[in-house]
C-alpha cells in the first residue's frame, strides 16, 4: 500500500479532524438517569387510575402507585404533569414527557404513532345512560348524542357498535360525564372501572345504568415515544419486577379489592408480551 506523505498527509489529517464525531446511541433512559427524575403525564379526571380527589391538589390512583414503583426501580425521583387526552400524544412526540400514565388503551392505530409498555391492566369498555331515559340497549342510541373524551378509543368502539350514534368529543372525562348529567347528551362511554368510579364520586350511582349489550375488552399500558428501546425495556423490567415482588397485586387490592370503592377480581398478571 502506498504511503501518503507531505502535503497529502496534512490534507487527510485536516479533513479527518474537521469531520464531526459519530454520536453515541443515546436513549431517553440516559436523559432520565442524568436528570435523576422521571417526568410522567397523568390525568386529573380518570379515577381510580389517575385523578385528584375532591378538595385535594395532588394526583393519586392505581396508575400512580405503579409509576412510583417504576421510578423507585430506576433509582430516580418522580415528577407528574397533568395532561388532557388531547395533549398526551403531542407532548410525547415533542419529548416533554418520558411516558404517559392515564389508563391509556394500547391499540394498533396508536402504535403507528407512539409506543407502549407491556400491559398492566385489562378491563372492558362500557357505556352509561341515565336510568330516567329509559334506554336499555346500544341500538337505542341511534340518532342520539354520546360524549367521549377526545382521543379516547371508547367513542370509536361505541360508533362501531351503533354507527348512527352522534359522538361529541370533549377535553376530558369530567366534561363528558357532566354533559350526560345535564342532559346535553344521552350516553357516555369509557373504561368500565372509570365509569363506576365517576358515578360513585358523583354521589348518585343509582341514577345511571350500564348498557349490558356493550362491552369491549381493552389493554392498558404506559404510552411512550417511539424508538426508545432501552428506556422501554427498563420500564418493562420495572413493571415485571413490581409483579414478581407481589407489589402489583397489593396495589390492585388497594384500589380494586373487597374493601375498595371499586371491588373487582384481578384476572390478569403483568407479563411480557
Amino acid at each position: 500500500m502506498r504511503r501518503i506523505s507531505g502535503i497529502g498527509a496534512f490534507i487527510v489529517t485536516a479533513v479527518l479532524l474537521a469531520m464531526p464525531a459519530t454520536p453515541a446511541s443515546a436513549d431517553r433512559l440516559d436523559d432520565v438517569k442524568a436528570r435523576g427524575k422521571l417526568i410522567v403525564g397523568v390525568s386529573d379526571t380518570t379515577p381510580p387510575f389517575s385523578f385528584k380527589k375532591p378538595g385535594e391538589t395532588t394526583v393519586t390512583g392505581y396508575d400512580l402507585d405503579l409509576v412510583r414503583g417504576v421510578a423507585k426501580r430506576l433509582g430516580v425521583t418522580l415528577e407528574t404533569v397533568s395532561v388532557s387526552s388531547a395533549e398526551r400524544v403531542p407532548m410525547l412526540k415533542d419529548g416533554k414527557l418520558d411516558f404517559v400514565a392515564t389508563s391509556m388503551t394500547r391499540t394498533p392505530a396508536r402504535l403507528k404513532d407512539i409506543d407502549f409498555s407491556i400491559i398492566y391492566f385489562v378491563t372492558p369498555h362500557a357505556v352509561i345512560v341515565k336510568k330516567s331515559s329509559g334506554i336499555t340497549s346500544v341500538r337505542q342510541l341511534a340518532g342520539r348524542k354520546a360524549s367521549s373524551a377526545s382521543t379516547s378509543t371508547a367513542g370509536d368502539n361505541l360508533k362501531e357498535a351503533e354507527p348512527a350514534v352522534n359522538l361529541v368529543y370533549v377535553r376530558d372525562y369530567a366534561i363528558a360525564f357532566n354533559m350526560l348529567k345535564d342532559g346535553s347528551v344521552d350516553a357516555f362511554p369509557t373504561d368500565e372501572t372509570v365509569l363506576r368510579a365517576i358515578v360513585q364520586q358523583d354521589g348518585k350511582p343509582d341514577d345511571y345504568v350500564f348498557l349490558s349489550d356493550f362491552t369491549k375488552s381493552r389493554n392498558v399500558g404506559f404510552a411512550m415515544k417511539k424508538d426508545e428501546p432501552r428506556f422501554k425495556d427498563a420500564v418493562n423490567r420495572a413493571l415485571l419486577d413490581i409483579e414478581a415482588s407481589g407489589e402489583a397485586a397489593k396495589i390492585f387490592e388497594a384500589w380494586f379489592g373487597p374493601g375498595s370503592e371499586m371491588p373487582m377480581k384481578r384476572t390478569f398478571k403483568i407479563q411480557p408480551d
